[in-house]
């Protein structure tokens, strides 16, 4: 659901800033006297006669359903994790054959997994200005712009609007990022051997997993740590910049 209101729009200063009209004093008109409810009708509701507080007068919010991933995008995730996949079972099958990796302890394995994950994010960062997601966000900062600005065309629903296409837009580019973060991983993973389960696998167990299988697992795990990854990454180069 995205929901916008007018005053994270616009600033709590903007909301009845608008200079009131001068009114001349006018001469206090005779008093009448105060005439209760008819018979037998009901008294108003308490929460109706007591004072409205200002920041509720003046709130005003919009909200419009936001989509989750297409259907499309999802399978499109799934058919590059494919390709990973069979990447990785040629290799083995018929490529370079690739020896497991062996690591004195599982956590130098996990810290392995964190920097494959990093050159993986690293590697895909340069392409990432073609996924979804730069367009819907350009049309969303103009609504908030044209609305602030106050254009008579633009109102807080059609912000709210911009903004759930802006939200449907970065699910599908998240979802197009773990299918090519996890293909990627897949194929390398499978022609470098570093292979997971084959690496915190104990000493004394025979390892009767296939190494394309094993190249998959590696390709899940580092698939889904990319985006934490780069998010990470993201605020430490904001927090620098500033």
């Amino acid at each position: 659901m995205a929901l916008v209101r007018r005053v994270d729009v616009m600033g709590p200063t903007a909301i009845g800033r608008a200079t009131p009209p001068t009114v001349a004093p006018q001469p206090n008109p005779p008093a009448v006297p105060a005439q209760g409810p008819p018979a037998g009708a009901d008294a108003p509701a308490q929460s109706l006669s007591s004072a409205v507080p200002s920041w509720a007068a003046n709130a005003e919010a919009a909200a419009v359903a936001s989509r989750s991933a297409g259907a499309g995008t999802v399978m499109v995730s799934f058919v590059l994790v494919g390709l990973g996949t069979i990447v990785a079972y040629v290799l083995q099958r018929w490529g370079n054959h690739a020896v497991p990796f062996k690591i004195g302890s599982s956590t130098s394995a996990y810290a392995g997994v964190v920097v494959f994950s990093a050159a993986v994010e690293r590697f895909l960062e340069p392409f990432a200005q073609w996924l979804p997601g730069a367009q819907t966000r350009n049309e969303y900062e103009s609504a908030v712009a044209a609305m602030s600005n106050g254009h008579p065309a633009m109102s807080l629903r059609e912000v709210a609007a911009a903004k759930a296409k802006q939200d449907r837009a970065q699910a599908n580019r998240t979802i197009l990022m773990w299918g090519l973060a996890t293909a990627l991983a897949t194929a390398a993973a499978g022609a470098s051997g570093f292979y997971l389960l084959h690496m915190i696998a104990a000493s004394d167990w025979a390892v009767t997993i296939p190494n394309w299988v094993d190249a998959l697992v590696t390709g899940l795990v580092v698939g889904t740590g990319t985006k934490p990854l780069h998010d990470l990454i993201a605020r430490a180069q904001a927090t620098r910049d500033n």
